[in-house]
């Protein structure tokens, strides 16, 4: 037993050495962000809820977030023009955890300060965001980008089975006595996660990328197939907004505190890594509107389940439930949509007007899924927004599969995979 693990093992090390030392360095650049990614996202949230207690402070802050990320991307083309990309990637990196930092350390919140908040955090993220997906999609040409985009989640998965769970327990214990004391241990909690930031954008200052030259900022002519990629983004990232406006209330008003919300998101790494596993050795790009399906089925499921039951046990079912489906879903809808961007446009400095154009109908998507927690939650009241929007999500984008198997039927013929990615393939199986 001992010897087939240790030589699955090696077998793996070997896998990931075949990469390029500049994929490494992103791979690992991207474990750091994900490493801050639930101390600036998901208790970034919770704070929110426990200074306020109301959902409208969460969905005006995450609002400004979805409006600023398209900002920054299109900015950050402008700029490239002017300052290296792997500078861009460190400075979209440290305006992230200043704003963060800022959420915390201001005393006092206002309406418009919140929002003011979440459009600069946005803008951050999508400086980091806009250099971060144009390098994977240079330096994963000729790799399986399934794979690539599989290992980068299951370093998720891992780093999402302690780092919740710590930050959860440690919130909880240290804030006991007294909201005073809970705003102190969020507060050492975000200087983490801007130390988290800051290393993910050094990490890769050492690669020897060239500088970038952007062509095109805009999409010019866009093909059909192009335009069901579209349709998809919008579809999928519906998903996405409600778990912005409704996961951390979800958890914190019918489970428990910051420390139950660390477990449950410890939990469902855990839960998911097997899934990920699977995925990330034996997809393809022909069998990704089968696995994009199953994740909208899953999603649905789960919908209903909360529909159903709303309560402790509903949340914590939806809650484990949404991150399979998330996993499900992401890794292979994203590599379909890579090597879309490629069989669209071959002229690396033009492609960057793809990523822009995915980023901006991406949170078309987050906007719509913040709306429908909105729309709920006026005309029915805060409690059926949290228990009725997921299921609303989960009929709206079971139209998933069938756009997936459109493009992927579509890609069929207009790209052949390279000797390197048909290689890697093989080995995978």
């Amino acid at each position: 037993m001992f010897g087939l693990i240790s030589h699955r093992l090696h077998t793996e090390w070997g896998h990931f050495q075949a990469l390029s030392v500049d994929v490494r360095r992103l791979l690992l650049s991207y474990a750091f962000y994900l490493a801050s990614y639930p101390l600036i996202a998901t208790f970034v949230n919770a704070y929110l809820w426990r200074i306020s207690g109301d959902l409208w402070s969460i969905v005006i802050y995450n609002s400004g977030w979805v409006f600023g990320l398209p900002v920054g991307f299109y900015l950050n083309g402008l700029i490239l023009r002017k300052i290296h990309i792997l500078r861009l990637y460190l400075i979209g990196a440290i305006v992230q955890g200043i704003t963060i930092c800022l959420v915390v350390f201001i005393p006092t919140h206002t309406a418009a300060s919140i929002l003011i908040l979440g459009l600069l955090y946005g803008f951050g993220a999508g400086l980091y965001w806009a250099n971060k997906n144009y390098l994977s999609l240079q330096l994963t040409k000729g790799t399986n980008r399934i794979y690539f985009n599989s290992i980068e989640e299951i370093v998720d998965v891992c780093i999402n089975i302690a780092i919740p769970f710590a930050a959860g327990w440690f919130i909880a214990i240290a804030g006991y006595g007294s909201l005073e004391e809970a705003t102190g241990a969020y507060k050492i909690v975000v200087l983490v996660g801007f130390v988290f930031l800051f290393l993910s954008g050094i990490i890769v200052q050492g690669s020897k990328l060239k500088t970038v030259i952007v062509d095109w900022l805009f999409v010019r002519k866009s093909s059909k197939a192009w335009g069901i990629m579209r349709m998809f983004n919008i579809l999928y990232n519906t998903q996405i907004g409600l778990s912005l406006a409704i996961s951390s209330v979800l958890v914190l008003l019918l489970v428990g505190g910051e420390e139950i919300l660390g477990t449950l998101q410890s939990v469902t790494a855990i839960v998911s890594a097997a899934v990920l596993y699977i995925i990330g050795r034996k997809a393809t790009i022909s069998q990704a509107w089968k696995i994009v399906g199953a994740g909208s089925l899953v999603f649905l499921f789960g919908g209903a389940v909360l529909a159903g039951i709303f309560s402790w046990v509903g949340a914590v079912v939806y809650t484990l439930i949404v991150t399979i489906a998330w996993v499900l879903q992401w890794s292979s809808s994203y590599a379909v949509s890579m090597e879309l961007m490629d069989a669209e446009e071959k002229n690396p400095e033009r492609q960057y007007a793809y990523v822009c154009d995915n980023e901006v109908f991406f949170n078309i998507g987050r906007f719509l899924g913040i709306a429908i927690v909105v729309g709920v939650a006026l005309s029915a009241g805060q409690n059926a927004a949290l228990r009725w929007s997921p299921l609303v999500v989960g009929i709206i984008q079971l139209p998933l599969a069938w756009l997936v198997y459109k493009l992927a039927k579509n890609l069929h013929g207009r790209t052949k995979p390279s000797l390197s990615q048909a290689v890697l393939s093989k080995d995978l199986i």
